[in-house]
């Protein structure tokens, strides 16, 4: 694939730097999964990696359902070897890899002001895709822990997998609803940890959100304002125009009744 095959080929950097970050936790969830001996944390990985598998079945759709030559992309471009990466299973996420060089060679192709010029259009879309990752990313290392401390603790409420996940997704988002809490101090320290992250993740993407709709808002409005002024000249010149016809016309009816008078006589 020539350069510029891959400039009309490729998705928006945001997005395929969203996927390679994808597919490299799901690769590092597997070896993870491998070594790890506690059947809990175990348990919060494989759930983790399916979601993530989700994630990947849905890049390969877009991509196949976008692709100019559907075909071509399936066969020639080992679009299969992306389906069978996007599968939960152990072994099948090994073609992750596939994905994962294939967006690398595409980005050293590209060229990083390309990318860089990409990221500066899109800076919304580039903020989300990070923030969506990190999301991801503390929800699985918040869950690990959490699970590892409180499910030996004595009156612990965090037993099961599914109870760190949604204890994470409740705490990282500041919702705290209260149902499943830590009870050791090991377990406060991660949801310290966890709140800490959230609000800042949260309070970053709020802020760039609200200055990018300020800025739209003033830009509407320095349009409108324009517009307003090149509504108020065009006018200015009409009339500019009428006075000089009305005078034009007063002028002729002058000549005219000049004319009158001179033949009455």
């Amino acid at each position: 694939m020539s350069a510029s095959e891959a400039s009309t080929n490729h998705k928006s950097f945001s997005y395929e730097l969203f996927i390679l970050a994808i597919s490299i936790l799901a690769i590092v969830n597997i070896i993870f999964i491998i070594l790890t001996s506690d059947p809990g944390r175990d348990q919060v990985l494989v759930i983790v990696n399916f979601v993530l598998s989700l994630i990947l079945l849905f890049d390969f759709s877009y991509r196949l359902s976008t692709a100019r030559e559907k075909r071509n992309y399936f066969l020639k471009e080992f679009g299969w070897l992306e389906l069978l990466g996007s599968l939960p299973f152990y072994w099948m996420p090994l073609f992750r890899l596939l994905r994962i060089l294939r967006i690398l060679r595409l980005f050293r192709q590209i060229g990083a002001f390309t990318l860089m010029r990409d990221f500066r259009r899109n800076p919304a879309t580039s903020i989300l895709a990070v923030v969506t990752f990190l999301m991801f990313i503390v929800l699985q290392v918040g869950s690990y822990l959490i699970i590892g401390v409180e499910s030996r603790a004595a009156n612990s409420n965090i037993i099961m997998p599914l109870d760190a996940l949604w204890w994470a997704l409740v705490t990282v988002t500041t919702v705290g609803y209260g149902d499943k809490f830590p009870v050791t101090n090991l377990g406060r320290l991660v949801g310290t940890f966890v709140i800490l992250i959230g609000v800042i993740m949260f309070s970053v993407l709020t802020s760039f959100f609200t200055s990018k709709f300020s800025e739209t808002r003033d830009v509407d409005s320095d349009k409108l304002l324009s517009d307003t002024n090149q509504d108020v000249q065009e006018l200015h010149r009409i009339l500019e125009q009428q006075s000089s016809t009305l005078e034009d016309l007063a002028a002729q009816i002058e000549r005219i009744e000049n004319k009158i008078d001179r033949d009455g006589s």
